[in-house]
């Protein structure tokens, strides 16, 4: 097990936080889809997209922090499976049906697959 610093300790807790967060706004952008009071769909999705970028900043530094962890950088990377599903949303953000069925069968689930291993191999670290 790789012995973290302090810093460390935090940037791995906040990261975690930040997949709850995405995960919290996929929750809102598929209720958008049913619930119309539920307005800022685009803007939440603009959201994860943009924590899409800064989890694959982190997941460079993550990968050179957990050298040792093959498990731990092997699912890092697999996040480009995420990112091949986001993909998918080119071209078809104005069609609301296929974006809808785009993210609720392939994007979300996809993202809430990794995040689930994620978490659980980078539980023992945050449990500090």
């Amino acid at each position: 097990m790789t012995v973290l610093t302090t810093p460390q300790i935090e940037m791995v807790q906040k990261y975690v936080e930040l997949l709850d967060t995405i995960e919290e706004g996929f929750a809102y952008v598929e209720e958008s889809f049913v619930n119309y009071e539920r307005t800022q769909g685009d803007e939440v999705l603009a959201d994860i997209f943009a924590a899409f970028a800064q989890i694959g900043s982190t997941n460079i530094h993550l990968c050179q922090l957990f050298a040792e962890e093959t498990d731990i950088v092997y699912h890092l990377r697999l996040f480009s499976d995420v990112l091949e599903e986001a993909y998918k949303l080119d071209g078809n953000f104005g069609d609301t049906n296929m974006k809808q069925r785009i993210i609720e069968q392939h994007l979300s689930p996809a993202f809430q697959a990794w995040k689930m291993t994620t978490t659980q191999l980078l539980k023992r670290y945050v449990e500090q």
